[in-house]
């Protein structure tokens, strides 16, 4: 009979053995999907300042155009917008790491092309023999370009293009 004391020891070790190496799995797992679920909130919280960045240079060419007499000579180097305030994007206040302010610059859509047409014009289909046709309206075009930040390395570009149609005063 006293053989047989050494085995259920043995049998208890390996039962917490196992136990041991399923645990240390779930933890595991556990801390991954934790890791993964911060990633994703930061890539969002990045992605919801450089929306906010975006949508202050879109506001921002939108304000040049309105004020210029010629809207083709706006912008045609890259151009910073105004700061983004703490009205239009403001950083979670759990984050740990305060990420860095959003930014966004603005350019000419045809400021790098060098090209002589600096707006798109619309007509009304009709164009007349000899003569020019009428633009019913220009169509100023410019690129807005914003990089939003969050805790950690997440960083978000986004692009978008502003379309300005200035009615003609033909």
């Amino acid at each position: 009979m006293q053989k047989q004391k050494g085995a259920v020891l043995l049998v208890c070790l390996i039962a917490l053995l196992a136990l041991t190496v399923l645990g240390v799995t779930a933890m595991s797992g556990s801390t991954l999907q934790e890791r993964m679920a911060g990633g994703a909130r930061d890539y969002n919280v990045a992605f919801q300042a450089a929306e906010s960045a975006l949508r202050v240079g879109e506001a921002y060419v939108r304000q040049q155009v309105e004020a210029s007499v010629d809207p083709t000579q706006l912008f045609l180097a890259k151009a910073d917008c105004p700061t983004v305030t703490a009205t239009q994007w403001t950083p979670p206040a759990e984050l740990h790491n305060k990420p860095r302010q959003p930014v966004c610059q603005v350019r000419n859509f045809y400021g790098a092309s060098g090209g002589a047409t600096s707006f798109v014009c619309e007509t009304d289909g009709s164009i007349a023999e000899n003569r020019a046709f009428d633009c019913l309206s220009r169509t100023y075009l410019f690129n807005v370009e914003a990089t939003g930040y969050a805790g950690g390395d997440a960083e978000v570009h986004l692009r978008s293009t502003v379309a300005i149609a200035i009615r003609s005063q033909n």
